[in-house]
């Protein structure tokens, strides 16, 4: 019977998830004890940080958090919870709340995701959240930034630390996209001789 209570109680907060009721969810978060609020609500329904994540709500994630659950997990699908976070239109304030509460997802493999996820108009607040939160720029990055041509991401990342191959071995990188970045490697170095 106890077993019941908590799960109706769980399932009332999804519920007030799915209806976007943050009166409602508040009032339930009280009542769930520590231990329970990671459960998800069935076998079926994901539990309440990936309820959030996928209706895209952070103001209710970050309430969630807030009251005890993990930052860190994975999903119905196995999926870890940033990475669910970042396929979403709402994946930076998502994203930014997990990672602000603890998230341990590597990273680095969030920064690979970014690039396949992020439309183009948000990757590089991504990256600088990442960035933020201990994520380390490489050269594979810039690379990838490279290949897209993404010229306002290529100069963020060689400004954050990000070298430039030697040459252009890569087919994917057009000329002008290499040489803009040799361009800002150089401004770099001659504002480093200034400091």
């Amino acid at each position: 019977m106890l077993t019941l209570f908590k799960n109706d109680r769980l399932a009332k907060a999804y519920q007030a998830i799915l209806t976007d009721d943050q009166d409602k969810l508040l009032k339930q978060l009280k009542k769930i004890k520590k231990e329970d609020i990671d459960k998800p609500t069935s076998e079926e329904t994901p539990g309440l940080i990936e309820a959030c994540i996928q209706q895209q709500k952070p103001k209710l994630l970050n309430l969630v958090l807030k009251h005890g659950a993990a930052p860190s997990g994975i999903g119905l699908d196995n999926t870890p919870y940033a990475i669910i976070a970042i396929q979403k239109d709402e994946s930076l304030a998502l994203l930014g709340e997990l990672l602000k509460a603890g998230n341990e997802e590597d990273k680095n493999h969030l920064l690979d995701q970014c690039f396949e996820h992020c439309p183009a108009t948000q990757r590089m607040l991504h990256i600088a959240l990442l960035l933020q939160y201990g994520a380390e720029i490489d050269q594979q990055i810039l690379i990838k930034a490279l290949e897209l041509g993404e010229l306002p991401l290529i100069h963020f990342l060689i400004n954050s630390g990000a070298e430039l191959p030697e040459n252009q071995s890569n087919d994917n990188i057009s000329k002008a996209a290499f040489e803009y970045a040799k361009k800002c490697a150089a401004d770099l170095e001659i504002r480093k001789m200034f400091l």
